[in-house]
């Protein structure tokens, strides 16, 4: 009988010994980082940056050889708005795909995504 009360004495030791760690193993800190490096509704590190009619004309014709290859023509015009049109062609002069961008470089209109 000693044997039992011994082997239960150090169990039950060892369990309570083992609780504050439990208890304090929550996730408090990650709650915390998570709002931390939030700013005005833009996700971590997100500086957005406005960009020229230039770099837009090299971004989209960078998009437009990678999916429809050589030959392609890109055009990209400033529109009154403050947006760009993009449209693209192929070497016989036929419009592939015209969308509009913002200065951020996100679609204007449509959800339609490459």
């Amino acid at each position: 009988m000693n044997k039992i009360t011994t082997i239960a004495a150090i169990s039950a030791a060892a369990l309570l010994s083992a609780t504050p760690l439990l208890v304090s193993a929550d996730d408090d800190c990650r709650e915390k980082q998570r709002y931390e490096h939030r700013r005005d509704g833009k996700p971590m590190n997100a500086d957005l940056k406005q960009y020229s009619t230039e770099e837009m004309r090299i971004m989209a014709f960078g998009r437009a050889l990678r999916r429809f290859g050589p030959g392609v023509e890109v055009s990209v015009n400033e529109t009154s708005d403050g947006t760009y049109q993009v449209q693209l062609r192929d070497a016989e002069q036929n419009l592939i795909r015209e969308q509009e961008f913002n200065q951020y470089g996100a679609p204007v209109r449509g959800s339609r995504r490459d």
